[in-house]
């Protein structure tokens, strides 16, 4: 069965965002946790691409420019977030 480029685009994404976020804070969150930031600022980039927010920025069925908004959001504010809850 033949994988939809957009899924291996969605991945690389994904992929190349959490590493981008772990290398510029790498303490917190830990990884598996910015993996998950990740995928989901993806799957909220397409839902939003997929309402119309930014449909014509699109790739194909990705919309990069959406996802890689959502990532950089969801990345600052995971990490704000568990800076605030660790002690110093």
């Amino acid at each position: 069965m033949p994988v939809p480029p957009v899924f291996v685009l969605a991945m690389l994404v994904i992929l190349l965002g959490t590493q981008l976020a772990y290398l510029v804070a790498p303490r917190a969150p830990r990884y598996l946790v910015r993996l998950g930031l990740s995928t989901l600022a993806v799957l909220l980039g397409e839902g939003l691409g997929l309402a119309g927010l930014g449909a014509r920025l699109a790739v194909g069925e990705l919309h990069p420019i959406n996802d890689l908004a959502m990532l950089a959001l969801l990345q600052w504010a995971g990490t704000r977030w568990i800076r605030h809850e660790q002690p110093v």
